[in-house]
């Protein structure tokens, strides 16, 4: 289907959450992986509070860029094929070029500049436990701990939104405990 006419079926209005999570479910059938990316709309949401942003559709617009910053990974897990493969079916599905591009730029090698709140907020680390932060930052030095994660986008992530590490861990940590059930924390 040609992209403008999937514009047309939104009506021209940004895709809603419900869209959001049905195209995240649509690419992602493990539970981790969804579980993750609920766990990164939380705490974009909440960053967009903390940047200061009170208008609720633009909060949402915030909650649905970490719902869906991996949504085509588990189908295209590789650099070359992760994010480029989604930024071709987000703009065929009718969302907007800043929710693309946001979504893109939590991956260095899609370098994409990091030039707007939204866009240095989406620093996702896959998970953390329920600790104490000065113990997550202190793990974080044992390859160990998270294993999956990359360090970089952990300390990349605290330096872009302007905090401390063990704020920025802390302030997380905060935001995912209403729902850490949900997303196996």
């Amino acid at each position: 289907m040609h992209a403008s006419v999937l514009r047309e079926a939104y009506h021209g209005a940004m895709p809603t959450r419900a869209d959001a999570e049905a195209l995240l479910h649509e690419f992602t059938k493990g539970d981790a992986l969804r579980k993750h990316g609920r766990a990164v709309e939380e705490a974009m949401r909440a960053y967009a509070r903390w940047f200061g942003v009170t208008d609720e559709k633009e909060i949402e617009k915030w909650g649905i860029v970490g719902l869906l910053h991996d949504f085509d990974y588990e189908q295209n897990p590789s650099e070359e094929a992760h994010l480029h493969v989604g930024r071709r079916i987000l703009r065929e599905r009718g969302y907007p070029e800043e929710v693309v591009e946001a979504i893109c730029s939590h991956a260095d090698y899609m370098r994409i500049a990091r030039d707007t709140p939204l866009k240095k907020a989406i620093r996702p680390s896959k998970k953390i436990a329920d600790l104490p932060p000065e113990s997550v930052v202190k793990k974080l030095k044992d390859k160990a701990f998270a294993r999956s994660v990359d360090r970089g986008y952990v300390y990349g992530g605290a330096e872009a939104v302007g905090r401390p590490l063990v704020e920025h861990v802390a302030f997380l940590i905060d935001v995912l405990k209403p729902i850490a059930d949900e997303v196996g924390l």
